[in-house]
């Protein structure tokens, strides 16, 4: 199967890539958006299809409205004994694992450590029996970072039964910012495979020693060198159940945020090297044969929310109710649409599009529809009576305990008396246009509102387009009943 880098265009941080059988699953971070960590799975490492999320909603009242910056931070994925493991820690809240006999079905949650700071945590079941567990900490948590300790495991995987190793200082070595270590064992060889750096212009590390618990060396498998693949780090070793093992790490590409890659590895003096020579490839041929995959933005909601959606906290019932074909939103209290858990938004799986999304609105006093491109700052068309309004929303960070202060600005107004309505955004180039128009009128027509805006990054994510409808009082709302939304490559017919 002949790929082309990046292997998807959506922003799946932090990958983390196991094989069971001939099936490849993948995980990524989520951050505040719910359902999360989605789990995709593959035949070929080049088709992934989106077939569930580990963690349905996040068992903190916290998450219950939206908390940028926070939630899924680099989680691991292992699989033992007919049992797929999900270890991620919430900086402020702990280490959770989860657990599925089916990853495309239902996760239980088990509730492993209450502790501050700790982030990017990986599990190694090893030979002899005894887990472990490796992990890195945040600075604005722990007020320490680029330190990696290891900790044993209870042979559940439940419980942490010591205080902790460090095993890595990344200032003994020249490294900044080690973190998301990646745990294995290769017969009588302990292997945690980590970042340093910084996300855009890291690396990626190799560490090899005898013992869970160390000394370990040192090399680096994977840098930039002469390439333009900035920051090629974090992800996962494994391999093909073919003979061949390969690298899958993100690549930072700013407003579409971080991208996986796939890399070739191979062995040498007994380090592993990825890419050629150490340096990322643009492409290459997998050996596999080719099996049909993908990740879609459009819907039409015949079989209720797709698994393309995300709330921007846990989900709430009292927010929609699945009409099969189409949706209907519910008007959620909210401020803004950055503090509204009610925004639904998906990750961008194409770099143009057209994005549309047809509505008819049942609004009460205060009520407000629309769709926007989420990120610091943001960018919405909303429609409020009969008045069209590009706004751009300005994010002003206090401190992690602090809710966010933001600004709203209005850019330009159109007039919109009727009831039905055709929203949509032309996405090119990482900047944004908006637009309303009739049915009956062609895609991407009718009235343009504003300028063209530019997309910006979220709380560690890409720019994110959704929709929303919420009620800026506090009366009781309306609703809102979405069609379809439909997403055309470049503006064609095809659909995503």
């Amino acid at each position: 199967m002949q790929y082309q880098n990046p292997i998807l265009l959506g922003d799946y941080s932090d990958p983390d890539v196991i094989r069971v059988g001939e099936d490849f699953y993948m995980i990524s971070s989520s951050f505040t958006y719910l359902p999360g960590i989605p789990v995709l799975r593959s035949r070929d490492l080049v088709h992934w299809t989106l077939i569930g999320y580990a963690a349905a909603r996040l068992p903190f009242a916290r998450y219950n409205t939206p908390q940028h910056r926070c939630g899924t931070w680099a989680p691991s994925l292992r699989w033992r004994d007919g049992l797929f493991y999900v270890y991620v820690c919430l900086s402020d809240e702990g280490l959770i694992c989860l657990t599925a006999s089916d990853p495309a079905g239902e996760w239980q949650t088990h509730w492993v450590k209450d502790v501050t700071g700790w982030i990017d945590p990986c599990p190694l079941f090893a030979d002899d029996g005894r887990v472990w567990l490796v992990h890195g900490f945040a600075a604005s948590r722990a007020g320490i970072n680029n330190l990696l300790y290891v900790h044993e495991l209870s042979r559940d995987g439940l419980k942490v039964l010591d205080k902790g190793t460090l095993v890595y200082n990344g200032a003994d070595h020249g490294d900044t910012t080690v973190e998301g270590p990646k745990f294995y064992q290769r017969g009588g060889e302990y292997w945690i495979l980590c970042p340093a750096g910084g996300v855009a212009t890291g690396y990626q590390l190799a560490l090899r020693a005898g013992s869970p618990l160390g000394p370990y060396e040192r090399r680096v498998m994977l840098a930039q060198g002469g390439t333009e693949v900035n920051g090629p780090h974090q992800g996962a070793l494994f391999d093909d159940g073919h003979g061949r093992e390969w690298f899958i790490h993100f690549q930072d590409v700013g407003i579409y945020g971080r991208v996986p890659h796939l890399q070739p590895v191979r062995w040498a003096d007994g380090w592993p090297v990825a890419g050629r020579d150490g340096e990322p490839v643009s492409g290459g041929d997998t050996g596999l044969a080719p099996a049909p995959g993908g990740v879609r933005m459009s819907d039409d909601f015949a079989d209720g929310l797709g698994l393309q959606w995300q709330w921007q906290a846990n989900p709430d019932p009292a927010w929609y109710r699945p009409l099969k074909p189409g949706l209907r939103l519910y008007a959620a209290k909210a401020d803004n649409p950055y503090h509204a858990g009610a925004f639904l938004s998906q990750m961008m799986q194409a770099w143009d599009f057209l994005w549309e999304c047809r509505i008819t609105r049942y609004p009460a006093s205060g009520d407000i529809c629309g769709v926007g491109v989420m990120g610091f700052p943001y960018h919405c068309l909303v429609l409020e009576g009969e008045t069209l309004r590009l706004v751009r929303g300005d994010i002003r960070e206090i401190d992690r305990f602090t809710r966010e202060r933001v600004t709203e600005t209005v850019l330009a107004e159109a007039s919109w008396p009727d009831r039905t309505a055709v929203f949509w955004m032309r996405v090119r180039g990482g900047r944004v246009t908006f637009g309303c128009r009739r049915p009956d009128e062609a895609p991407g027509t009718g009235v343009t509102v504003g300028e063209t805006v530019p997309m910006a990054c979220g709380g560690w994510t890409s720019a994110r387009p959704g929709l929303f409808c919420l009620n800026l009082t506090s009366g009781i709302g309306g609703y809102t009943d979405v069609a379809w939304v439909h997403v055309s490559d470049k503006g064609t017919d095809r659909l995503l």
